[in-house]
C-alpha cells in the first residue's frame, strides 16, 4: 500500500505528498495561515502541537489559577491573620486542582484540537509533538508526551496519522501506538539526527520497520553533497526492503536536493512551508519553490 492510499489521498501525479507544518503558538492567528493554505493547496498539514501545548500544561495552568487568587487577595483590605488563612486555602486548592487535572487536561486538549480542525477546513492533519531532543519546541517529559498524544488521539477527531518518536522508551511508545490503532489512526515512527548523517541509516530504517507501525520516517542532517546522496541511496535500498511506506530527508542546506528528488528514490512525502511561515526543520523549501523545481 502506498502512502497516498494509506492516508486516503488522491493519486493525481507521480510526485510525493506535500506536507506543510502548522507551527502557530498561543498568540498567533489562524486566519493568515488558513488563507495561504487555501491558496497554495498542499496535500497534508502537520500540526506541530509542541508550539502551543506546553502553554496549557498542568504547571502553567496552576500558576495562572494561583496568580489570579493572589491578585484578588491583594486587592482586599484584610488582616494579616486573614491573609495567612486565605493563602493556606490557596495551597489546599492546589490539591483539588491536581485531582481534577486529568479531566481538565483532556478537555483542554480537545478544545485545542477542535480549534485546529475548525480553522483549516478539510485538509488531512498529522498529529505531531516534537520534543527539544528531536528538534522541536516541546519540553514535556516522556510520560507527559505520551499522555498528550494518547489524550489527543482519544479526543474524537480524525487525524490522518500520528508521529511517534523512535527514541521514546518502548513501553510508552507501545501505549501511543495502541491508542492510535484503536481509533484507526496510522502511526509514523520517526527518527531524527540533527548533527550528522549516520552511516548505519539503513539499519535504523530496517529496525524501525520491525515495529508495529504503518509508516517509517528518517530525517538526518547533511554536511555535504555526499551525505545527501548517501541518504538517497539508502532510501532506494530501504524502500524495496520494508513493507511500510517510507519518508526520508536530509536536513540543512546540503540536503535540500533530497526534499526535491527524494521521491525518485522511494520517499513518499516531502515537507515544505507556506510562503511567509516559519520552517519546522532546517532546509525546508516553500511550497511554491518546491512545485517550481518539478516543472
Amino acid at each position: 500500500m502506498t502512502l497516498r492510499e494509506l492516508l486516503h489521498l488522491p493519486s493525481t501525479n507521480d510526485k510525493p505528498i506535500i506536507t506543510v507544518p502548522l507551527t502557530l503558538g498561543p498568540d498567533d492567528k489562524f486566519g493568515p495561515f488558513t488563507q495561504k493554505l487555501q491558496q497554495q493547496n498542499p496535500d497534508v498539514v502537520e500540526w506541530r502541537a509542541d508550539y502551543i501545548a506546553d502553554n496549557f500544561s498542568q504547571a502553567v495552568m496552576w500558576q495562572q489559577v494561583k496568580l489570579g487568587a493572589q491578585n484578588e487577595l491583594a486587592q482586599k483590605d484584610v488582616s494579616v491573620m486573614t491573609e495567612a488563612k486565605m493563602l493556606a486555602e490557596i495551597d489546599n486548592a492546589k490539591q483539588e486542582f491536581t485531582a481534577n487535572w486529568p479531566a481538565m487536561n483532556q478537555q483542554i486538549i480537545k478544545e485545542l484540537i477542535g480549534t485546529v480542525f475548525n480553522s483549516i477546513g478539510g485538509f488531512p492533519i498529522i498529529l505531531t509533538y516534537r520534543t527539544t531532543s528531536q528538534g522541536g519546541q516541546g519540553e514535556m517529559s516522556a510520560v507527559e508526551y505520551t499522555a498528550f498524544l494518547v489524550n489527543a488521539l482519544s479526543a474524537g477527531y480524525p487525524f490522518a496519522a500520528v508521529d511517534v518518536e523512535y527514541s521514546l522508551e518502548e513501553l510508552l511508545r507501545e501505549k501511543i501506538i495502541d491508542a492510535a490503532h484503536k481509533v484507526g489512526v496510522p502511526v509514523i515512527l520517526s527518527y531524527h539526527e540533527f548533527k550528522m548523517t549516520p552511516k548505519n541509516s539503513l539499519d535504523i530504517i530496517l529496525d524501525m520497520s520491525k515495529q508495529p507501525v504503518d509508516i517509517v520516517k528518517l530525517a538526518v542532517m547533511s554536511q555535504s553533497e555526499q551525505d545527501t546522496q548517501y541518504l538517497l541511496d539508502v532510501t532506494k535500498n530501504a524502500a524495496t526492503s520494508i513493507s511500510q511506506p517510507l519518508i526520508t530527508m536530509s536536513m540543512g542546506e546540503f540536503g535540500k536536493r533530497s526534499r526535491i528528488e527524494g521521491y525518485k528514490y522511494g520517499s513518499e512525502m516531502t515537507f515544505a512551508v507556506l510562503d511567509g511561515t516559519r520552517v519546522s526543520a532546517p532546509g525546508q523549501l516553500t511550497v511554491n519553490d518546491l512545485v517550481q523545481s518539478w516543472q
